[in-house]
This record gives structure tokens, sequence and C-alpha cells, in this order.
């Protein structure tokens, strides 16, 4: 039997067929994935994170991150989507009286880096996208922090995948990053 053969060939295609899907399911996830959230002031033993009504979501970037204004409101208005969309009954709408045990969101992005298409492009790891901020979740009524987390979100693929992948596309993840501190994950 030569590697030629039909039964080889059979056999190479399917090794191939099965590098490609598991190619592509790893290419599917990674921008838009989610990271775990890093509590790094814990909330009282009383507060349950799953349970709390959501009130409205802010951002701003500490002194120093290059941030523009639209960068910001769009990650907020993603934020808020992504809420809006896995716990519609726990929103409190704009402009209503604070529920008991409401919290706001207020988010201050500590880093946000695009990279660079073009190197990651060439080699995985070069030209990285960088988002971090820390995470409040901030009483509505007492104004004080309840709870506080760092989210960061990376991405480093390299090739075709990285070049084409864009900080937007980064965002969703870290969206859904702040949105897994409500317990959905």
């Amino acid at each position: 039997m030569t590697l030629t053969s039909p039964s080889h060939r059979r056999i190479r295609n399917k090794i191939s067929q099965l590098f490609g899907f598991l190619f592509c399911a790893a290419l599917a996830g990674c921008a838009g994935s989610v990271s775990t959230p890093v509590l790094s002031a814990p909330p009282p033993a009383t507060f349950n994170a799953k349970a709390v009504p959501i009130g409205p979501v802010s951002a701003e970037a500490a002194p120093g991150v290059p941030m523009a204004s639209y960068d910001l409101e769009r990650v907020v208005q993603q934020v808020q989507s992504d809420l809006a969309a896995a716990y519609p009954g726990r929103l409190v709408a704009a402009g209503a009286p604070a529920a008991p045990g409401e919290v706001r969101v207020a988010m201050t992005f500590i880093t946000y880096d695009r990279g660079s298409a073009v190197a990651r492009a060439l080699l995985a790891g070069l030209g990285q996208i960088h988002i971090a901020a820390n995470v409040a979740l901030i009483d509505a009524t007492s104004g004080q922090v309840t709870a506080s987390y760092v989210v960061k979100k990376t991405f480093a693929w390299g090739g075709l995948y990285g070049g084409t992948t864009s900080i937007e596309d980064v965002e969703k993840g870290f969206a859904a990053s702040v949105v897994a501190i409500f317990g959905k994950t």
C-alpha cells in the first residue's frame, strides 16, 4: 500500500478536516471570549452580585490612558447591551429612583492599547491588544463602593486572524467579562 492509495488519502483528508475544525473553533472564541474578573475589594458578606438590581454603567480613562470619549461610550453601550440581554429583569431604568440594593457599574480603564495589526499579522504575540479596567460596583443610594474587580482582556493571535481583529472585537469579550461579575459565565 502506497501513501497515495485511496485509504491513505481518506485518512489524510479526515485528519485535515479535524485540524481545520479545531482551528476554526479556536479562532471563533478568542477575541470575544470571557476572562475571569478578579476581585480586588471584597464585598460585604450580605452582598450577592447574582441578585442585585443593576443601575447605570459609566466609564472613564485613568490619567495617561489614551482613550477617546467615543471609545468610552462604545464600551459602555456594549456592557449595557450585554447586561440587558443577560439580565433583563434586573436592570433599573435610566432616571428611575434607586432600587433597594441597586449598584451602579463604574469602569476606570487602566490599559487601552490597540496594538498593531501589522505586527499581529506577522507573528503571534506581537502587536497585542490590551484592555484592562477597575470595575467598581457602587451602591446607588449611599455612593459607597460595594465591591471592586479588575477585568483584563488581551488578544495576541497572529496571522490573518490577528491582523484582521480590531480592538472593537476584543471589547466584546471585555464587556462579556464585566457581565460575568453578575453571575453569568
